[in-house]
């Protein structure tokens, strides 16, 4: 494998820059992601306005963002094998036609796959500024650049036409975590709105509902693009939601109604500092127990919860549940050489090893015990949220109406059996604060 390392221009580079701006000379491709070099014969110049375009207080000019210059460099032979910006933030003109990044390859080094790993490692560069998502341009009809973006992760937001060049521009948001790539794909949403999904949906629906009050304040953390929120203000209900992503954030606030009495703010379940203790009656903890990798953090999201849910109010909790994933995805998917050979089962015990990676934690009933052990609460429920489902989607989605309905019967009635639950792939466990 080559080495290649992406570095700041320096003096000593001197010749391969200039060999490498020489090479677009007479072609009609732009020396994109270079700063301007095309503009200098002085190469000192060059590198210290790339210098003096890092901190604000030397940008060389009024309506600059600062940025940072990077070369991709092949070390053995120390060839400039492309250049990139990365752009820290977005003024009007960026956020609607350049973007946070801008590129291009040296011309006799193209088709070699250099233009995907350098912006990679320009990726790495984004998320040390404390960046979650960038936004990367193409004009339409590059077909190689549209490539390496969509291979990076990039998800089409839009095309806008920029008039001054007569081109237009598609704009991509490449995720940099990988939960935010998941949401970003809308994969809950239709989840969800399958008939399958529905269950999961229509099970935890059924039991906010035997214990909503008329008058209770509604919290959901996690709250992704607002599935169960807007259910209940469409019934007329208050509802506070907390959500991390910005994808979720988006596609939720673009599904409020004004009729809705709701509130979106953007927060982490590991920190709700902006809530005030003892605030709400009902508090649904139904996504983020997901996605939180280790007891620390898991009971942290727990204590939060429970700080900002009054004296007997009622808290659910979903998690996702073990074995169904280790039958369905391992065994019937065909994939347990693959769980074994990424090390995400322990062999003697068959449980699971997650990570952030890996998208979902899971758990079994033991584990959700043990975290819930010491917290001041009474477990009013326990309640297998899909039971079967999983494992029968297409039956399910082909049934008729009435046989639709006999199922939900049916589910209703056996989702609280202890029994069954360890099958589930999805559990609510239901509680009373009682301190």
């Amino acid at each position: 494998m080559e080495n290649l390392i992406l570095i700041k221009p320096a003096i000593e580079y001197a010749a391969e820059i200039i060999a490498y701006k020489n090479e677009f000379i007479g072609t009609n491709d732009r020396l994109n992601g270079c700063s301007g070099l095309e503009q200098y014969e002085n190469i000192q110049e060059w590198i210290d306005k790339c210098r003096a375009c890092e901190k604000t207080e030397t940008l060389p000019k009024p309506g600059l963002v600062t940025a940072d210059t990077y070369m991709l460099v092949r070390e053995p032979d120390q060839k400039v094998l492309g250049m990139i910006n990365f752009r820290h933030y977005l003024n009007d003109y960026l956020a609607e036609y350049g973007g946070h990044i801008g590129y291009s390859v040296r011309p006799t080094e193209r088709r070699k796959g250099y233009a995907g790993k350098m912006l990679a490692m320009c990726l790495d560069k984004c998320r040390e500024k404390g960046l979650r998502k960038v936004l990367v341009t193409c004009m339409s009809g590059n077909e190689a650049s549209r490539k390496t973006i969509l291979a990076a992760g990039g998800v089409y937001e839009r095309t806008n036409h920029l008039e001054a060049e007569k081109v237009d521009m598609e704009l991509y948001w490449i995720y940099l975590y990988p939960l935010d790539k998941y949401y970003s794909r809308g994969k809950e949403d239709s989840r969800l709105l399958s008939r399958h999904g529905k269950v999961e949906f229509l099970t935890s629906i059924r039991y906010i509902e035997k214990y909503l009050k008329p008058s209770d304040r509604i919290l959901e953390i996690g709250a992704g693009t607002g599935r169960y929120s807007l259910a209940l203000a469409d019934k007329g209900n208050s509802v506070d939601a907390v959500e991390l992503t910005e994808y979720n954030i988006r596609i939720f606030n673009s599904n409020i109604k004004p009729e809705h009495k709701i509130k979106l703010y953007q927060g982490n379940v590991l920190d709700m500092n902006f809530i005030p203790d003892n605030s709400y009656d009902i508090t649904l903890l139904l996504g983020p127990m997901y996605h939180l990798y280790t007891d620390a953090d898991k009971r942290r999201a727990l204590s939060e919860t429970l700080r900002v849910t009054k004296p007997g109010g009622i808290i659910f909790a979903a998690y996702c549940i073990q074995d169904a994933s280790i039958i369905q995805y391992g065994f019937q998917g065909w994939n347990m050489k693959e769980l074994w050979e990424k090390n995400l089962l322990d062999p003697q015990t068959f449980r699971t090893i997650s990570n952030p990676d890996e998208i979902f934690e899971l758990h079994r009933k033991e584990d959700i015990d043990g975290l819930m052990k010491n917290f001041p609460v009474e477990r009013l429920h326990y309640v297998a949220a899909d039971l079967f489902t999983q494992y029968m989607r297409p039956a399910i989605d082909a049934m008729d109406d009435e046989t639709w309905k006999w199922y939900l019967d049916y589910h209703f009635t056996i989702c609280e059996r202890p029994d069954m639950a360890g099958i589930s792939n999805h559990v609510l466990d239901i509680s009373r604060k009682t301190g």
